[in-house]
Parts: structure tokens; sequence; C-alpha cells
């Protein structure tokens, strides 16, 4: 065969030889776009920047884009301007709730109540908005919204209790970098999870040499014994309880002599320290009239009857709660907001549903995310924003609970600077705020560090800022929270 024919032939059979595409890169381009706030509060402008924030190994390799917005009032002085970095939880959740729900210049449409509102749905104003006192950076979490690992075998390194709070360490340090902000007063911000990853977080930048003025729980948790019973642990039933009472007392099933949610959840909380906790404590040696008297106490507080009480052997559950308070008028109440119902299909045990509080938010939040980050934002990217990532191989930690109370005392303990505030819904069923109490209260703080953890409480479930007075009120106590914050000496 001649040179000129080996060549052609060569070039042929290269030609139909398939070649590996090269591996995604999932990079979006940096949209930096100017807007004018017109609120409450007053009238300024500000600049959003939706970008991707590159994590990599130590051969310089990047393995994870992390997407954020950051929005920043113009002309303000970094020295004295805060930064507050937000996100959700899940594990695996994208953070356009607090994003769309609270903290940005735009908010997702609900009814005033938080319920489901008639669509079609796109952002409206946010007269609310945290922008008025502080820059606001809300952060997708690795594989969730626009935030995304460059292989899959990346997983391991970034799905996991230790990991994902390194993940989020390394973000804000390389944010702080790249926006030349490491002299502005800083805050961390986190719901649901967001307070395991929020709680480890702020003990993980103050060992990176970033100490935070202030670490903000919306909702949120840091130790999960008190959320998930098994057998032989009762913390589950102490840390419900006043909740239960709470939306009990919302849908009109307890005595007419409860006047109000706050006094109601006071006093169940000191029913569970004189008497319920203990009984519980005590297991199958109370005696059948000790029972009695704690089912029929227990069944005032909750709205069954003693007899189910009974049944459960004193310890109602949150999911059987979820479907049995309403259960005679054929409706579930929501997990995540206590105050939402759905119809159900049967009106015996066994029934339910999907959750009526978590279909309340769905479809509003996620048309306004889309609709926002393409026309406002003017993000260009084909990759679908993701509302909750495929987190499958989330390792929980070292094996028992998962619980990060520990590394949020270290930094209350190290840092006499560094202060704490819960901000909890009376009808959270998910994260209830007397879990919230007892993991505080068993912290081993001395009485100063103590005394820099406070509590706001919310007529609205897990995610209060869907309810207009409560939206209205978390803004306020977070801006009183920072301000009191930097003021303090």
């Amino acid at each position: 065969m001649s040179l000129p024919l080996l060549a052609a032939v060569t070039a042929v059979l290269l030609a139909q030889t398939p070649t590996t595409p090269p591996p995604p890169t999932y990079e979006i381009p940096t949209a930096v776009t100017h807007h004018v706030l017109d609120v409450t509060s007053g009238h300024f402008n500000y600049t959003a920047t939706a970008e991707q924030i590159a994590l990599k190994n130590d051969e310089g390799t990047v393995e994870c884009r992390m997407f954020c917005v950051g929005y920043t009032k113009d002309g303000a002085d970094p020295l004295t301007r805060p930064v507050t970095f937000a996100f959700n939880g899940g594990p695996g959740s994208a953070t356009l709730w607090l994003h769309l729900g609270a903290l940005g210049p735009k908010r997702a449409p609900m009814n005033d109540d938080g319920s489901l509102p008639k669509p079609p749905y796109h952002a409206l104003d946010n007269n609310e908005t945290w922008l008025d006192f502080t820059d606001v950076v809300v952060i997708d979490a690795p594989a969730c919204g626009l935030s995304r690992l460059l292989k899959p075998e990346y997983a391991s390194k970034y799905f996991g209790l230790n990991p994902d709070i390194q993940a989020f360490t390394t973000f804000i340090h390389n944010w702080l970098t790249i926006h030349n902000r490491w002299s502005s007063p800083l805050f961390v911000a986190g719901e649901s999870y967001g307070g395991i990853r929020g709680s480890g977080l702020s003990d993980s930048l103050f060992q990176n040499g970033i100490a935070l003025d202030g670490f903000i729980s919306i909702s949120g948790s840091s130790n999960f014994m008190t959320l998930d019973g098994m057998r032989g642990n009762d913390l589950p039933y102490i840390g419900f309880l006043p909740s239960l009472a709470a939306c009990a007392w919302y849908h009109h099933k307890l005595s007419p002599r409860f006047k109000d949610v706050a006094s109601l959840v006071t006093e169940t909380q000191n029913w569970i320290d004189k008497e319920y906790g203990p009984a519980l404590l005590r297991g199958d040696s109370l005696s059948p009239a000790e029972k009695e008297h704690i089912a029929e106490k227990l069944s005032e507080y909750i709205g069954l009857k003693k007899e189910y009480c009974l049944g459960a052997n004193l310890r109602v559950n949150d999911y059987q709660f979820f479907t049995e308070l309403l259960r005679e008028d054929g409706l579930m109440i929501g997990r995540y907001d206590g105050r939402l119902v759905g119809k159900q299909e049967f009106k015996v045990s066994g029934g339910g549903g999907d959750d009526p509080s978590d279909e309340a938010v769905n479809a509003p939040f996620t048309a306004s995310i889309n609709n926002y980050l393409l026309n406002d934002l003017q993000v260009k990217t084909d990759l679908p924003y993701l509302n909750y990532g495929n987190l499958t191989q989330w390792n929980m930690g070292d094996g028992g609970y998962p619980e990060t109370a520990s590394r949020l005392r270290n930094v209350l303990t190290r840092n006499q600077h560094f202060h704490v505030l819960y901000c909890c819904g009376y009808f959270d069923l998910a994260c209830p705020l007397n879990a919230t109490k007892y993991t505080v209260n068993h912290m081993g703080l001395d009485p100063e560090s103590l005394s820099h953890v406070s509590y706001q409480y919310f007529p609205a479930g897990h995610m209060m800022y869907i309810e207009k007075s409560s939206r209205e009120k978390l803004h306020n106590d977070v801006k009183q929270f920072e301000t009191e914050c930097l003021a303090a000496k």
C-alpha cells in the first residue's frame, strides 16, 4: 500500500474511532447584577453576585464547585458591614428556602398564614430582607442547587458530617479571600440540619483562624439523639411533647383553660421536669396506677384519648401524632408546620400521606428560584437547579447519633465574643423547640458562656418565615441580635 493511500485509510479509521468525551466541568459563568432595594427600612443600591467557588484538593485539582449568591450593599464600609453566610440543611437540601423565604431581596409568594397560594408563581419584593442590616451570602451545599461534584468518586470526601463542615469552612475561607472581606464582622445562619452544620462550622472556622461574631440557628438541631428514638432513648418524647401540645391547642383539641400557646408550652415543660421525664426514666417499673395518672395528664396536653396514650406506653411519637390528632376529621397535620393540614383517605390506623406543610412550599419556591436565577440574576447554565441532592452515601459520623453540640460548646467557651441565637417555631414537628432547649442545657456551659445563648419563639413551624408575622419577627430578632453582638465589648 502506498504511503498516500495508507495515510488516507488511517485518517478514515481515526475519524470512525469513537473518542471519550472530556469530563464535565460543571462550571457556571459568574453573573454580577445591580439592583435597587426599596423597603420600609430604607432605599439603597446593592449588587448580586451569583458564582461558584472552587474547592480544590492538595494537588490543585478542582473537586467541587459550590454555588452561592452574594448580596452586598453598595458603598458600605467592609470594616463595619457584617456578612452573614446562610444555608439550609437536609442533609441534601439546597438553600432556596432561606434564600427566597427570609434573607434575600426577593421572596417566594405565600399566603400570609403560610399556606399554598394560587399559581402561577414568581418572586416578590421582600420587605423583610436581611440586607438592610447585613450583607448576605446564600450557599448551596455540594451536589445541591447549582453546586456540583466534578466526579462521582469525590462523594466520600464531601458527603458526611465532618467532610461537609470542612467543605463549608473552605468555601468561606475562599469567599473571604476572593471578595476581600477578611476584616468584616461575620455570622453564619443555618436551618434544620443547618444547625448541625452551623454548630460544627462555628468551631471549625474558629480553629482555622476565622472568628465569628455569632451563629443563628433557625429551627436547627445539633444533636440527633433528641430527635431519633430507639429502645431506651426517651429523649425524643421529652423533646417533642411541648410542640405536640402546641399543635393540639392550635387545632382546638385542648381544654379552654389553655389560653395561649406560650403558657401551654411552659406548663408542659414544667410537667416534663417534674413528672413525665422521671416517669419515662422508670420504664416498666411504673405501677398501673402511675401509668394511668401519666396517661391522663398526657392526654390532657396532646389532645389524644387516654387509652391511646396507654396503648403507646406513654410514648406517642411524632409520626403517630401527625395522623392521629385530626383523624376523625379525615385530616393529617404537617411535620414541618403542624398548623397546616391535608386530607387523608382513611379514618383508621395506618392512613396518611405526604406532608401537607412540605407540599405548601414546594411549587412556589421551585418556580420562583428558577425564574429568579434566570431573569433577575441572569445566571446562564444548562444545569438544573436541584432542590434536593442525591446524597445517598452520607456518612453521619463515627457511630451513634450525629451531634455537634460539643463543638458549639468549644467555641462558646473559647471565644468570649461569640453568641448564639436559637429561633424556634412553636408548631415545628421536625426540630422541636424543647429538643433544642434540652441540648443546650446539657452542653456543660458555665453561667457566663450560657448567657451568650438566647432564644426567640414564633407562632409558626419549621420554616417560620412563610408566615407573615413570623417573617417580620425573624427579621427584627436577627437584626437586634447582630446589632447587639457587634456593640458588645
